[in-house]
């Protein structure tokens, strides 16, 4: 009596022509679309300071980040309008320009490990590695190798 519903399969879901997940997916391609020709035809070089962040409703919604980037495409926004319109999106009602400066922040680079393995600490490694499975006692000897470079 208690019937059990079986779930659907993630092929079926990824292939499949309707749903939530080809809509997601439908929307996030004409993004990547509306993103590409704004950064490679509209203004060249500027992947790095404005980005497409959706489109909802007629209004598409760019991400900039600075006010100086808001400034500068706010007075380009009727060329860009008229530009998508006339290229991509026929009914296109209008352009918002949101400045957040946290996308754009730049990542300091990683800094290198510092940490030395002791001649005693490689030691233990190779003889942890006589008693383990060949593939394990390869990555032991390599590790216990390091001890060796650092001197």
């Amino acid at each position: 009596m208690n019937q059990r519903h079986t779930p659907d399969s993630i092929h079926h879901l990824m292939t499949s022509k309707s749903g939530k997940l080809a809509k997601i997916q439908q929307k996030a391609s004409q993004l990547q679309v509306i993103n590409l020709f704004l950064t490679t035809h509209l203004l060249p070089d500027s992947e790095n300071y404005c980005r497409v962040a959706n489109l909802r409703q007629g209004v598409l919604v760019i991400e900039v980040a600075s006010g100086v980037w808001s400034t500068r495409l706010l007075q380009l926004k009727e060329h860009f309008l008229l530009q998508i319109r006339q290229q991509l999106i026929p009914n296109l009602a209008n352009i918002e320009i949101k400045v957040n400066p946290q996308l754009f922040v730049t990542k300091p680079a990683p800094k290198p490990n510092s940490r030395e393995i002791s001649a005693q600490t490689a030691e233990h490694l190779n003889t942890l590695a006589e008693h383990a499975p060949a593939e394990l006692a390869e990555k032991l000897q390599r590790l216990a190798k390091l001890a060796r470079r650092h001197k």
